[in-house]
């Protein structure tokens, strides 16, 4: 079974040269919203997480490191 482990969002924005603010504003979105995300704060929906991946055309699975647990 997976957990969810740190979101990779700020890496991506880094490499794609795109700032949170300018991520919200894409997304219709909170500048606040979109830290709280990368700074793990909050784990976003697999909507939002859709529509984040789809905007910096990346897949959705590299938004996250996912850990694997043993865990039940």
């Amino acid at each position: 079974m997976f957990d969810v482990g740190k979101c990779r969002l700020n890496e991506i924005l880094v490499h794609k040269k795109i700032s949170q603010v300018e991520l919200a504003d894409k997304l219709g979105m909170k500048k606040q919203q979109i830290n709280a995300y990368a700074t793990n704060e909050t784990i976003m929906s697999l909507k939002t997480a859709k529509n984040i991946s789809n905007q910096l055309n990346v897949h959705i699975d590299d938004l996250y490191d996912f850990v694997w647990s043993d865990k039940q």
